[in-house]
This record gives structure tokens, C-alpha cells and sequence, in this order.
């Protein structure tokens, strides 16, 4: 089934070739809960391979195609070759959520592929999404307003301070005066 996969790499399509790496991420993390010292058949030229996506310069690629290519795949390398887990944070309002598996990375590209730019707002208050990445209830709008200043009383903070800074510096100019005279 690898050597399927492996051959998905050489796909001239590069969001084909991005879901195959993260496939077999997916593969190789979930053998390795199974099994500790899981390895694919043909390891070496599978990562060799990998290495080569990773590090992609061809031209004839458009560059925004070789920066995603070659990011997705420098993750994919090490969660494959280095067995380390993936890492990601996703900040929304004042919380996050830890995306710290391929397979709940692939959950979360899901979702946003589906909802869009409305994935934050989901996250913040669809109570079958907090659940299914174990966010808990949702934080209170009520406290999130009200803890934030709104435009008005930010510009009247700021006038006041630079009011209260104009007048320690002219009497800091008037001592200076003073002194010299």
C-alpha cells in the first residue's frame, strides 16, 4: 500500500503530492502507536524522496507551489524520519487549540476547508466542534466585551496621557531655563 502512495509523490499536482506526504505521516504515526518500531518497506528512499520534495527548487513550479511543497513536506520528513510529533498552534479570540497529531491536523484542514473564514467563529462557539478538539465550554462573550476598551475610551486614555506628558515636559523645560539663566 506504501509503494502506492510513494508513487502519489511524482504526481505533477501539487496539492495531490502535499496530501500524499501527509498520508503517509498519518500511516506512519498511527503504525507507530500500534507498533514502536514501525518502519515503512524501503525507508531510506522514502525519505530520500521526501528530502528531495522538502527541499524543491525546480522553476518550472510556481513559487507559491514549492513554498507550500516544501513546508508541508520539511513536516512530513520529520514526523517520518525523526519520528517527531507535529506541533501546531491555532490561536482564536483569547484561547488556543494544540494540534499535536497529523490525524487531528487533517480533522482541522477538514474543517476549514468546509466552514472557511468562519472556522474562528466555529472554534469560539459551535459547541460540536469545541467538542470534538476537547476545547470545553466556550469562553463568555460577556467577559470578552467587557474586559476590552472600545475606540472612544482608548483615544480619551490616549489624549489624557499625552496631555499629562506635555505638561511635565514644559515644566521640565521651564527648570532647565532657570538653571542656565
Amino acid at each position: 500500500m506504501s509503494k502506492k502512495i510513494t508513487e502519489l509523490l511524482d504526481s505533477p499536482d501539487v496539492d495531490l503530492r502535499i496530501a500524499a506526504g501527509e498520508c503517509i505521516a498519518v500511516l506512519s504515526e498511527i503504525s507507530r502507536e500500534c507498533d514502536e518500531e514501525f518502519e515503512f518497506d524501503e525507508m531510506d528512499s522514502l525519505c530520500d524522496k521526501l528530502r528531495a520534495l522538502a527541499t524543491d527548487s525546480q522553476k518550472f513550479r510556481a513559487k507559491k507551489d514549492r513554498r507550500q511543497q516544501r513546508s508541508s513536506f520539511r513536516d512530513v520528513l520529520k514526523a517520518v524520519e525523526e519520528r517527531e510529533p507535529l506541533n501546531m498552534t491555532v490561536k482564536f479570540g483569547r484561547e488556543r487549540l494544540i494540534i499535536d497529531s497529523w490525524c487531528r491536523k487533517r480533522q482541522y484542514d477538514a474543517f476549514c476547508y468546509v466552514l472557511k473564514s468562519g472556522m474562528n467563529l466555529h472554534l469560539a462557539e459551535n459547541d460540536l466542534l469545541r467538542d470534538i478538539f476537547d476545547l470545553g465550554t466556550p469562553l463568555s462573550s460577556l467577559d470578552y466585551t467587557n474586559s476590552k476598551l472600545t475606540k472612544f475610551e482608548r483615544n480619551m486614555s490616549n489624549i489624557a496621557s499625552c496631555k499629562a506628558r506635555t505638561k511635565t515636559r514644559g515644566k521640565l523645560r521651564d527648570k532647565r531655563a532657570d538653571i542656565m539663566a
